[in-house]
C-alpha cells in the first residue's frame, strides 16, 4: 500500500527538486518597427532582460524597455504595441520602393499571382533537395542516379509540367463543391517557360525568399506609349467623354479622328500623329475612377456627396455641448396651402399673400434635438434675428409659452458650449461673436455652402416642413367672411404673424413631446430633462452680465439726475463720478429689454450696473412699460402723478396678458436698437411722480388688454383695422321700417342733422385694432 502511494506521488515530489520555471520572455527581431504611443522605433538588441530601440524621428534617440514594461505595452487595451518584423530590413525596404512590403498590401489578383509563383520555386527546389538526396542513396547502394533536377532548360522541360499538375490538384482540392449553377470546377492549367521560372528564382534568391518580389511589375514601369502630342487628343476626347452624362464613345472617337487627321496634313511626313484606335479610348475611360466620372458628369457639389465619407456626425453627450443655428425661407403661400387655409382664401388675399415671404431661424440643441430658440420674420435675416436667436437661447421660455397658449413648459436654454452657424456675414459681424465670446461659448464657422457641417438643424427644417402642418390642419384658422371687410395687404401680414405663433405652439407642444427616430423613441423634451439631471446645464447670463451681453446700445449724456433711457431715470455715485470725468461726452450704455431695473453703463474700468430710480421697475419689460405709460397717461400732462400700488398692479396684470406675450416672446420683434428708443422718448419729454396713496379717477387694471393705437405707434407697427361687417337687406329693411324710408344710399335728413350736431364717439382703439405684430417694427 505504502509503494503504490509513493509511485503516486513520486512525480510531484521530483518537481520539487527543479528550480522555478522563469517567465518566457518577449523576443523583438532586430530590425522590427515597434510602434508605441504614435512613436516609432527600430529593435537593436533584445535579450531577456530587456530591448534597446532606437526612435525613428529627427531625435534618433536610443531608449531601453524593461521585459515587465514590454509586456505591459504589448497587452495594454486600447492602444497596445505593435511589433513588425524586419520592417527596417534591407529587402523589405527595397519591396516598399517597388510598391508594396506586404502581401495584404496587394489586391486579390496579384496575392493569387504572387502565390502561384511561390509555389512553382519552392516545389522546385523541393525536388531538388529529393534528388540529391536521392542521388546520395543511390551512390551507396550502387543503384542508377535518378533524373536529373537542374536549372537546365532539358530539366525544368520536364519538371515544370509535373508542378502544374500538383498545382492543379491542390487549386481543385481547395476551391468551393460544384452546385447545380457552377456545374463542373475548371482550373486554367499553368505552365511557365522555362526562362519564367528561373527569373522567379533568381528573384526570390536575391531578395532572402520574400515571396512579394514576385509580383508583377510591368504595370508600374511601363512607359506610356503616345507622344506629348498625342495625348493632349486623347485626353480631350477623354474629357469630352467625362462631361456627358452618356457619353456616345464612338462618335467622340469619330471627332477625334476627324481632327487628328486635319492636324496631320498640315504636318512633315516624318511627325505625323498615331491615331489611337476606339479600344483604345474605351479603356482609358474604363480605368479612369467612377469619382472622376462623377465630378465631371454631375459636379463637384453632387461628386462630394456621393463620395464624402460619413465618421457617424458628432458625437455629443450632453444638454447644451452643440447648438446649430441656420436660417429656412418659405413663401407664406406655401404654408397656408399645405395647412388647408389657402382655399378658404378669395383671389385678392392670395394675390396679396403671395409677395409674402418668411424667414425661420432656429437654434437646436444637437444632444437632446430640442429646439432653444425659434424665430420668424417677414424680412431676410440680419444681425438682430441672430441676436434674437442667440438671446431666446439663453433663457428659459416657459413664461412665454404659457401665455402663447402652450400646455408644455419650453425649458430648454442655457449657455451652451459651442454654437455652429453658417458662412452668412451676420453671423461674423461683432456684437454677435462678442456675445458669444463673452457668455463663454465657442463659435464655429464651416465653410461657405457646407451644410452637412450643421446636418442636424438641416434635418430639423425638414421635419418642420412635413410635422407642422399636420400638427395643425387648419383647425387654427378662421375664414375671412367672419371679420367683415379689411385691407388685404395687411390682413397677409397679420396672417403671417398668426403662422409665427403656430410655429412656437407646434415646436413646444408637437415637436417637444413627439417620439424622435434619431433618439431611440424618447422624445426631446425627455431627452433635455434626462440630459440635464445626468450632466447638469450652464445657466445662461443673469443680471448685469445678460445686460451686458443683450442690452440695447444706445449713447446718451448724463446729467444731475443720471442716465435717461424711455422715460426712466438711471442713478448712481458712480454714474455720477463718470459724469465729474466725461462732463457732456455722451456716454455709451445698454438697456435690458426683459428688465428696466437696472442700466449697464461702459467706464473705464468696464460696465457697472446703474440701478433706476423706480424700484418698481424691476423685472418691467420695455413693452410692459410703453403700455403702462400709455394706459397710465404718464407723459400726457405736466406733473403727472401715479400710486406705487396702481403701478405695480399695472405691471403685473400686463405681464399675465397674452398679447403682451406675444410682444416679449421675440418670435416677431428683434432686439430693439438705439433708434427705436429715440423714437419711444420723442412723446416721454416730461416726468412724473410716484406717490404712495392711490387718488380719485385713478386708473383701474381690469379686463383684457390689447395693444392701442399709440402703442402701435411707438413701436412702428401699422395696425389692421377691420370695418364693421356689411349689414344683410333684412337688417336694412327693419331700421327704415323704424322711421321714414330713406333713400337709398341715403341717411334721413334728421339723423343726418342730429348725427352732425353730436360730438363725434370716441373709438375705443383696444377692439377696433387687430392684431398685428410683424418684423415691420425695426429696419434691418
Amino acid at each position: 500500500m505504502k509503494g503504490n502511494s509513493m509511485e503516486t506521488n513520486l512525480p510531484a515530489l521530483l518537481s520539487l527538486q527543479h528550480g522555478a520555471v522563469l517567465p518566457v520572455f518577449n523576443r523583438l527581431p532586430v530590425k522590427a518597427r515597434v510602434r508605441d504611443r504614435g512613436i516609432d522605433y527600430c529593435v537593436l538588441y533584445c535579450d531577456r532582460n530587456g530591448a534597446a530601440l532606437q526612435r525613428m524621428d529627427e531625435t534618433q534617440a536610443t531608449v531601453t524597455f524593461s521585459q515587465a514594461e514590454l509586456t505591459e505595452a504589448l497587452n495594454r487595451p486600447g492602444n497596445p504595441m505593435t511589433v513588425e518584423k524586419d520592417f527596417y530590413a534591407e529587402t523589405k525596404a527595397r519591396a516598399r520602393l517597388k510598391g508594396a512590403d506586404k502581401l495584404s498590401g496587394l489586391n486579390p489578383s496579384d496575392q493569387e499571382t504572387v502565390l502561384k509563383r511561390e509555389y512553382f520555386v519552392r516545389s522546385f527546389y523541393e525536388m531538388r533537395a529529393d534528388y540529391r538526396e536521392k542521388c546520395r542513396l543511390a551512390r551507396i547502394d550502387g543503384m542508377p542516379l535518378p533524373p536529373r533536377v537542374s536549372k537546365s532548360r532539358d530539366s525544368l522541360l520536364r519538371v515544370i509540367p509535373l508542378i502544374s499538375l500538383k498545382w492543379r490538384a491542390q487549386q481543385l482540392a481547395s476551391s468551393p463543391k460544384a452546385t447545380y449553377r457552377t456545374k463542373e470546377k475548371t482550373v486554367t492549367l499553368v505552365e511557365p517557360t522555362p526562362s519564367t521560372l528561373k527569373t522567379w528564382m533568381q528573384k526570390m534568391e536575391e531578395n532572402d525568399f520574400d515571396p512579394v518580389f514576385l509580383r508583377n511589375q510591368y504595370r508600374d514601369e511601363r512607359q506610356e506609349y503616345f507622344t506629348g502630342d498625342e495625348l493632349i487628343h486623347l485626353n480631350a476626347a477623354i474629357a469630352a467623354a467625362c462631361s456627358r452624362t452618356d457619353p456616345d464613345l464612338a462618335r467622340i472617337h469619330a471627332d477625334m479622328v476627324t481632327v487628328m487627321e486635319a492636324e496631320n496634313k498640315i504636318r512633315g511626313a516624318d511627325d505625323q500623329l498615331r491615331i489611337p484606335c476606339e479600344s483604345t479610348l474605351r479603356n482609358r475611360y474604363a480605368e479612369l475612377p467612377e469619382m472622376k466620372r462623377d465630378l465631371a458628369h454631375d459636379g463637384k457639389d453632387a461628386a462630394k456627396r456621393k463620395w464624402q465619407p460619413e465618421h457617424g456626425g458628432i458625437d455629443v453627450i450632453r444638454a447644451g455641448e452643440r447648438m446649430e443655428v441656420d436660417d429656412h425661407e418659405t413663401d407664406l403661400h406655401t404654408i397656408l396651402a399645405k395647412m388647408g387655409v389657402w382655399k378658404t382664401m378669395s383671389k385678392a388675399d392670395r394675390a396679396k399673400v403671395k409677395r409674402i415671404r418668411l424667414w425661420i431661424s432656429a437654434g437646436i440643441d444637437v444632444a437632446s434635438r430640442s429646439l432653444a430658440a425659434l424665430y420668424v420674420s417677414s424680412r431676410p435675416p440680419s444681425m438682430k434675428s441672430a441676436m434674437a436667436v442667440l438671446e431666446m437661447a439663453t433663457r428659459e421660455k416657459t413664461d412665454i409659452a404659457r401665455r402663447l397658449g402652450c400646455s408644455t413648459a419650453w425649458v430648454q436654454g442655457g449657455t451652451m458650449e459651442t454654437i455652429a452657424v453658417d458662412s452668412a456675414a451676420y453671423f461674423a459681424h461683432r456684437p454677435f461673436r462678442i456675445a458669444v465670446n463673452d457668455m463663454g461659448s465657442d463659435l464655429f464657422l464651416p465653410p461657405a455652402g457646407e451644410a452637412p457641417w450643421r446636418g442636424f438643424i438641416e434635418r430639423w427644417f425638414g421635419t418642420f416642413g412635413h410635422q407642422m402642418f399636420n400638427y395643425f390642419n387648419g383647425r387654427t384658422w378662421s375664414s375671412s367672411g367672419e371679420k367683415g371687410d379689411y385691407d388685404s395687404e395687411a390682413e397677409a401680414d397679420m396672417i403671417a404673424d398668426q403662422v409665427a405663433e403656430c410655429m412656437l405652439r407646434w415646436a413646444v407642444d408637437g415637436y417637444h413631446n413627439a417620439p424622435h427616430s434619431e433618439l431611440n423613441g424618447a422624445t426631446p423634451l425627455n431627452r433635455w430633462l434626462e440630459l440635464s439631471r445626468d450632466y447638469g446645464v450652464m445657466p445662461g447670463p443673469t443680471g448685469a452680465i445678460r445686460t451686458h451681453l443683450f442690452g440695447t446700445y444706445i449713447k446718451r449724456t448724463i446729467s444731475k439726475k443720471g442716465l435717461r433711457a424711455a422715460g426712466l431715470y438711471f442713478q448712481s455715485k458712480q454714474l455720477q463720478k463718470i459724469r465729474r470725468k466725461v462732463g457732456k461726452t455722451p456716454v455709451v450704455a445698454r438697456i435690458n429689454n426683459h428688465n428696466l431695473g437696472s442700466a449697464s453703463v461702459w467706464a473705464e474700468d468696464g460696465w457697472i450696473e446703474v440701478p433706476c430710480v423706480h424700484k418698481e421697475l424691476e423685472g418691467v419689460s420695455i413693452w410692459q412699460w410703453l403700455a403702462a405709460t400709455e394706459k397710465l397717461r404718464l407723459f400726457n400732462t405736466e406733473n403727472a402723478k401715479v400710486s406705487r400700488g396702481t403701478l405695480q398692479a399695472t405691471f403685473l396684470w400686463l405681464k399675465n396678458q397674452a398679447e403682451m406675450a406675444r410682444l416679449e416672446s421675440g418670435l416677431l420683434s428683434p432686439v430693439l436698437a438705439e433708434e427705436d428708443y429715440q423714437r419711444f422718448e420723442q412723446s416721454m419729454d416730461r416726468t412724473f411722480d410716484v406717490v404712495e396713496k392711490p387718488f380719485e379717477g385713478e386708473f383701474v387694471p381690469d379686463g383684457e388688454w390689447h395693444p392701442s393705437n399709440e402703442l402701435f405707434a411707438a413701436l412702428a407697427i401699422q395696425p389692421v383695422i377691420y370695418a364693421k361687417a356689411k349689414k344683410s337687406a333684412k337688417a336694412v329693411r327693419e331700421e327704415a321700417n323704424t322711421g321714414s324710408r330713406p333713400e337709398i344710399g341715403t341717411m334721413p335728413k334728421v339723423q343726418a342733422e342730429a348725427s352732425a350736431a353730436e360730438p363725434p364717439e370716441r373709438v375705443d382703439n383696444e377692439t377696433t385694432v387687430a392684431r398685428r405684430i410683424t418684423s415691420n417694427i425695426f429696419d434691418n
